[in-house]
């Protein structure tokens, strides 16, 4: 009886799942986006404005991550429990909040409280975010459904901040900040719209996959979510997100110090990066379908590594310029893959809190790295966190190849090899007859 209730909604076809996604969901990230970018250019520049330390501005960026590291694990639990619709619409209008305080913010303190804000939005939104885009796509599809929604993301930092450069190229930088960031605001409040009028509730409107190879029991519960391949994916996370925090927010404190830039300058050298990573991410999420997610993420990580230790002996901006755009190569390449897999290692009832662990794993690496990297450049050198970053990403790629080698199970990996695949049949093998028991 209660299968014929839920007819109507199982009927949706792969074509009207896309759609849904290609025109509401993608459309209300994009708009509650338009802030990223500028904000990971602006922030540490703004914050230098209100008398800021290297130490403060990486506070900044960890006290976001902290936010979202405290929130996360439970919002993961909550979706599977409650549904995904509902914590994707509070973290919308947490968005909101936060551009409000933004809008408002004249001291060091307001900063900081936009960003915890922000932090505990982007934790709403995003483990809601991932676990639709993976509802609504095909098992073999995963990979480019969430590479397309952190595209959106991507696009619409990029076209935020093509329009507040527009903005602050004739206006000081206090008052331009405030004008963005009240139109930025004005944008997210479409999108909580937007998402409200369209966004569908997946958790039981969507059939599950194709079962995959992964042998989980039926009944969901954290320690069967968090099983050992999905722990080592987690490490690698841990490590990847720490590493690239070390550097990312004093790139452009970098810039300034080693070729006094213009803002304007400074715009031109991040736009190749922000493009790429706009307009990449579910290209490179379906080539990860197609060949398997190790290959992509060992590829991705040493590209980043071998940017990041190239970065600080560059003596022109325009070889800066085109580092920095393939280190953002390195990172589209890596990152959708990594999400992917989450979903590849658990089973559709337990995607919600997957994501929440995924997510809290990356919250946990770049709380830390920003503080770190703050030191570390004050400290022991502008060019030492370039080199720590580089370090940790080529340990990431080695622990990839030898603790993930098992492939996608909708793509043919490069690294299964015959032992590997007895051996995992004979676990499932296993495994199967321990639940019969």
């Amino acid at each position: 009886m209660q299968s014929s209730e839920h007819a109507a909604p199982i009927s949706h076809t792969v074509n009207d799942r896309q759609s849904v996604l290609g025109h509401t969901l993608r459309w209300s990230i994009l708009l509650c986006s338009l802030p990223l970018f500028i904000l990971a250019f602006l922030l540490p520049i703004y914050a230098q404005e209100l008398g800021a330390s290297a130490s403060d501005i990486g506070g900044l960026f960890a006290v976001f991550s902290i936010a979202m590291m405290g929130v996360r694990p439970f919002v993961g639990l909550a979706i599977d429990r409650y549904g995904r619709r509902s914590f994707l619409l509070a973290g919308l209008c947490t968005y909101v909040l936060a551009m409000v305080v933004f809008t408002l913010s004249d001291t060091l303190i307001m900063l900081y409280l936009a960003r915890l804000i922000q932090g505990v939005g982007a934790a709403l939104t995003w483990i809601a975010t991932y676990t639709i885009a993976a509802e609504l796509a095909t098992s073999g599809q995963r990979g480019e459904a969430i590479g397309e929604a952190d595209g959106a993301g991507e696009r619409g930092a990029v076209y935020g901040a093509i329009a507040a450069f527009g903005i602050m190229a004739w206006l000081p930088l206090r008052t331009g900040w405030m004008l963005i960031f009240m139109a930025y605001t004005a944008c997210a409040i479409i999108g909580v719209w937007l998402a409200w009028r369209r966004v569908p509730e997946t958790k039981s409107s969507i059939p599950a996959p194709v079962p995959e190879t992964t042998v989980a029991p039926s009944k969901p519960s954290l320690s069967e979510t968090l099983s050992w391949g999905l722990c080592k994916l987690l490490f690698i996370v841990f490590l990847t997100k720490a590493s690239q925090a070390l550097v990312n927010p004093l790139l452009l404190i970098f810039l300034r110090d080693r070729f006094g830039l213009a803002l304007w300058q400074l715009a031109i050298a991040y736009l190749p990066a922000a493009l790429i990573l706009g307009f990449l991410p579910g290209r490179m999420g379906r080539l990860s379908d197609r060949i398997g997610r190790v290959p992509m993420m060992v590829t991705g990580l040493v590209i980043s590594a071998a940017m990041s230790c190239t970065m600080p002996s560059l003596s022109s901006l325009g070889w800066f310029v085109a580092v920095f755009a393939l280190n953002a190569l390195g990172i589209v390449t890596a990152t959708p893959a990594q999400k992917a897999m989450v979903g590849d290692l658990t089973k559709r009832e337990h995607w919600g809190r997957a994501f929440g662990l995924y997510t809290f794993a990356a919250s946990l690496g770049t709380a830390g790295g920003p503080l770190l990297g703050g030191v570390l450049y004050d400290q022991a050198g502008q060019v030492t966190p370039f080199y720590a970053n580089a370090t940790l990403l080529v340990v990431s790629a080695l622990w990839t190849i030898l603790m993930l080698r098992r492939p996608a199970a909708s793509a043919p990996g490069f690294f299964l090899t015959k032992g590997w695949s007895r051996a995992l049949r004979a676990t499932s093998a296993m495994a199967q007859r321990i639940g019969k028991v």
